[in-house]
């Protein structure tokens, strides 16, 4: 059905007008009519002749998918635009959005290492194809945000090891979130866990040594009082 052909006056044809279908269809996105605007946009996408309105549908389409946060339709709409008109204008917002829908999935800690990754990938690949993009600051807030939400994986598994008894497992994984997401807000207690481990594994000296550094470098905090406590039962 087409939502937006008139009579011509002279020839009583249909005349489509695809600016005029783009704005009918922002107008059903608004009201939340969603597939509806989709019926409209695959109509322009089909009969747009200049092929620029049918771009813009393009793009719209996958909109209306993030707006329904059906996230895996928009990301595949995305995609198709941008493997097909990586320089277009609208590249790099489609590109921002791309990273957005795995961003917008971020959920619970033990579920969001995977998406996490995948929002810095697309979002670093923003920052690398198009530098002038006008997301800049936002992308590295949510870059940030992303590798916040990894480190505190990391930790989340090397604390599954330790309550197991675990402890070489759970050293290795505090260490290697220590090493991929330096200053994080869980860098204190990763410390503090891996003397821990080190000290239950029989390596005294290697938990010395980072509990110790835990001291000096957040020496006002509980957890380096803790750790005080623990060196004075070592002697």
């Amino acid at each position: 059905m087409s939502f937006a052909c008139s009579k011509d006056a002279i020839k009583g044809e249909e005349v489509f007008d695809p600016e005029e279908s783009i704005a009918q269809a922002d107008g059903l996105i608004q009201d939340g009519y969603y597939e509806e605007a989709r019926e409209v946009l695959e109509e322009v996408k089909a009969r747009d002749a200049s092929r620029q309105y049918a771009l813009m549908a393009k793009l719209r389409i996958a909109d209306t998918y993030f707006s329904e946060e059906l996230y895996d339709e928009a990301a595949v709409e995305y995609e198709s635009f941008l493997s097909i008109h990586s320089h277009h204008k609208y590249a790099s917002y489609a590109q921002f959005r791309l990273a957005m829908t795995y961003f917008k999935r971020i959920g619970t800690v033990d579920v969001s290492a995977s998406w996490a990754k995948r929002a810095i990938r697309e979002f670093e690949k923003l920052q690398r194809q198009y530098p002038r993009n006008p997301y800049m600051d936002v992308t590295e807030s949510r870059i940030a945000m992303c590798k916040r939400v990894l480190a505190e994986y990391e930790f989340y598994v090397g604390n599954f090891y330790f309550k197991k008894g675990s402890y070489k497992a759970a050293a290795s994984r505090f260490n290697s979130m220590l090493e991929r997401y330096p200053d994080s807000k869980m860098e204190a207690e990763a410390l503090y866990y891996i003397g821990l481990s080190y000290e239950n594994l029989g390596q005294r000296d290697q938990a010395l040594s980072m509990l110790n550094y835990l001291i000096d470098k957040f020496p006002t905090i509980k957890l380096s009082s803790d750790a005080k406590e623990l060196i004075a039962s070592f002697e």
